[in-house]
């Protein structure tokens, strides 16, 4: 989450811009304005100060440049919204997630741990993709469930997962195999996470679309019909664009494990309010309490970064004093969680990268998550009293 190491600079974006974007679609979906809603006042057990909404508003509108492309900004304190913001953009628009999806494949994830459609998290590649065993590189076949979800196996570097390099004919799981294994430690991981889901849809013996629907986004009331399922490459970017809800595959129909989710802001706080209830909506237990735990437990510590460590698929940091977990995504996607305080915090952007409005150079770079999770820490949390 910190922009010194989970964030490329500014000339990394402009040089990888069309080859991210092809990969995740990543493009910010017809452009809406909307008046913009704010509100706030008492909610939940607690208050929240009323002049918040228009301190965030001050805060945004001090660096119009770098906060030029939000679209929402979301806080809900004890499970009632206090402060909806909307910017170019309204409550039903569907915007690209990106890497906010490692946490809900973490999710899906716990379910079928719950359910015993996977074993346990020492389970190794050998055993979860046996179709593929034969394929893997020396020291792949070993690497853990455990291991893939705290993104340290590190398996190709990340230039090689996307199209223009492999092209759309490859077998995108075999290759992540068969290309084996760099130097092991933290590193964001996009080829790890897309064997998630290759594991989600041997587990279970269906798409992980289809399971998703099932266990997590019916049950949270997120509307995933109809759903775009392009494959991830040049020609599937329009109807990438063009569709509500839609979640990207590979050419082998895997959804895409790393995110690339076009989820509305409203869709992301239900699952935030999700993990801050600890697994539990509207009376049922989607997902085992020991799982959210478990999952938003530190159990990477990232060298070059000072304030964040890493779970399973969640980010763990302390947020003014307070423990907190979220997802982030490049460009300012976010969803921030501090239990103490009943607190969740939903970012959407419109992605910077997309291939069809190049970004000039000289153009001052957008917030990321670091950026919000500080006004975070010094406008959200501290407008919040019992």
């Amino acid at each position: 989450m910190s922009s010194k190491s989970c964030h490329p600079s500014r000339r990394q974006i402009l040089a990888a811009a069309v080859v991210l974007a092809l990969a995740l679609g990543c493009s910010p979906g017809p452009e809406r304005t909307e008046p913009t809603a704010t509100s706030a006042g008492a909610v939940g057990r607690k208050r929240v100060d009323p002049e918040l909404a228009r301190q965030l508003q001050t805060h945004f509108g001090a660096s119009p440049d770098a906060f030029r492309n939000r679209r929402a900004f979301l806080v809900s304190v004890d499970g009632e919204l206090a402060v909806e913001h909307y910017h170019h953009s309204a409550p039903d628009m569907h915007l690209n997630v990106q890497d906010v999806g490692r946490s809900i494949m973490s999710t899906l994830i716990g379910i079928a741990l719950d359910e015993g459609r996977l074993r346990s998290l020492d389970q190794t590649l050998a055993e979860l993709l046996p179709t593929y065993r034969d394929d893997m590189a020396r020291g792949v076949e070993a690497i853990t469930l455990g291991q893939l979800l705290t993104m340290t196996p590190r398996l190709v570097p990340k230039a090689f997962f996307y199209p223009d390099v492999w092209g759309t004919d490859h077998d995108w799981v075999r290759r992540i195999l068969t290309v084996g294994q760099i130097e092991p430690g933290f590193v964001s991981d996009s080829t790890g996470s897309h064997l998630l889901s290759a594991i989600l849809k041997q587990a279970t013996g269906r798409s992980v679309l289809a399971y998703a629907r099932d266990k997590l986004f019916g049950p949270l009331g997120i509307d995933t019909t109809p759903a775009a399922e392009p494959v991830a490459a040049p020609d599937g970017l329009g109807e990438y664009r063009r569709a509500g809800f839609a979640w990207p595959t590979d050419p082998q129909g895997h959804h895409l494990g790393i995110g690339g989710q076009k989820l509305t802001a409203p869709d992301l706080v239900k699952l935030g309010q999700l993990w801050l209830d600890e697994g539990r909506w509207g009376g049922r237990q989607l997902v085992s309490a020991a799982w959210i735990k478990d999952a938003t437990t530190s159990h990477t510590t990232i060298a070059t970064v000072d304030d964040f460590t890493y779970g399973y698929g969640f980010w763990v940091f302390q947020a003014a004093g307070h423990h907190g977990f979220g997802a982030a995504g490049d460009g300012g996607q976010m969803i921030e969680v501090v239990p103490d305080l009943g607190l969740v915090v939903v970012v959407q952007s419109s992605s910077s990268d997309d291939p069809t409005d190049p970004t000039d150079p000289t153009e001052p770079a957008v917030a990321g998550p670091n950026e919000y999770k500080e006004a975070v820490d010094h406008l959200v949390i501290p407008a919040i009293s019992p």
